[in-house]
């Protein structure tokens, strides 16, 4: 039976059936619930801009969840159902109630096209259902899941739209090594600094991070780039957990033209897990000491130094504060597999696959 998630009870359920379905499991690491239950609260419950749904037993037990809504597709020219939080038990019978919930909706509403998994709020930030990777632990804003998702959505008739990946990278003295021959190689031909994120101007240091973000859209970014307003809430919301020396703007010493952009995060998933999807101050501040591992989040350049070296050049000003925080690995991505270029920058100090997830879609037949 699916149920719609309609009241604060619903919802708190639909959070947390991941609790149950993954207790036992090593490498899942839990979302925070708190602030998770308050984006859904809003755009579930309140503005209606998605739906949730619980697939229950007999009994009255969730056994899965789904969460969808309709977005333009400007890649497709179309609306396009866009679904996340799937999770479900191993059983073909739950996920085919789930997704025919869904279908039945879109054909009522006129969508034909399917496809997911992605973050929620944010069609085009693409995640997927992970096919290759299960022996480590997910890093941040990334996701994880059993093996067995892939089959039930291909059993159900969603098939691959494309395969996104991160890559993991060393940091050793042969990687740093690397990035200083390629720093070396770039600055010889270009006179452009890299600096850190200034809390001191940080109203001016946004404004660049939005021009590049701007600039550098492609035609493998479908997305509008990011409103003022979104990066500035972003960097208030996520202030605690930023390191200023992780986040890099360059900048053409002439003219002061901001020209890529780079956001690293501390891996804080290694403390998460500890704190087990709940929000615990001093065991994240104590936590935070304890990291290994940094994530790649964000990485963008205008056109016109795309390929010349630029991004090793800012890695390379990343890495040399790794080893002061004693951050061993790095992980990038997540990459769409139609854009080799990002491959290649890793490659040259490096970098290998470490992680593959799949977007998966179906078309709709009357």
């Amino acid at each position: 039976m699916i149920a719609e998630v309609k009241t604060k009870k619903d919802l708190h359920r639909f959070i947390h059936f991941v609790e149950k379905l993954y207790k036992h499991d090593i490498h899942y690491v839990f979302p925070l619930f708190g602030p998770l239950g308050k984006e859904l609260d809003e755009q579930v419950l309140k503005t209606g801009k998605y739906k949730a749904i619980l697939s229950l037993n007999f009994k009255g037990e969730a056994q899965g969840r789904m969460l969808y809504t309709y977005d333009f597709s400007k890649h497709a020219q179309k609306n396009v159902c866009y679904f996340s939080f799937f999770d479900a038990i191993d059983d073909q019978s739950v996920a085919d109630e789930l997704f025919e919930y869904m279908e039945s909706d879109m054909r009522k509403d006129g969508v034909d096209f399917a496809e997911g998994t992605f973050a929620p709020y944010d069609p085009d930030t693409r995640r997927g259902i992970l096919v290759k990777g299960f022996d480590t632990d997910p890093s941040l804003f990334t996701s994880y899941n059993y093996e067995y998702y892939g089959k039930l959505l291909e059993n159900r008739g969603y098939v691959k739209v494309y395969d996104t990946f991160t890559i993991k990278a060393d940091v050793s003295p042969e990687s740093e090594r690397r990035l200083k021959a390629l720093k070396d190689h770039f600055h010889r031909r270009f006179n452009v600094r890299i600096d850190s994120l200034d809390y001191k101007n940080l109203e001016k240091d946004l404004e660049d991070v939005h021009r590049i973000f701007q600039e550098a859209t492609n035609e493998l970014i479908y997305q509008d780039p990011p409103s003022m307003d979104m990066i500035r809430n972003v960097a208030e919301n996520m202030r605690m957990f930023l390191d200023p020396d992780y986040i890099k703007i360059a900048r053409e010493n002439e003219t002061e033209r901001p020209v890529g952009f780079c956001l690293v995060l501390p891996d804080y998933n290694q403390v998460f897990k500890i704190t087990k999807g709940r929000i615990r101050p001093l065991k994240i501040l104590f936590g935070k000491k304890k990291i290994t591992r940094a994530r790649g989040i964000l990485q963008y350049l205008v056109p016109e130094y795309q390929g010349t070296g630029l991004i090793g050049s800012i890695y390379q000003s990343v890495y040399a504060k790794f080893r002061e925080n004693h951050i061993t690995e790095f992980v990038a991505g997540t990459m769409m597999e139609k854009n080799p270029n990002a491959f290649h920058v890793f490659d040259k100090f490096g970098g290998r696959l470490h992680k593959i997830y799949r977007i998966y879609g179906k078309e709709l037949t009357q």
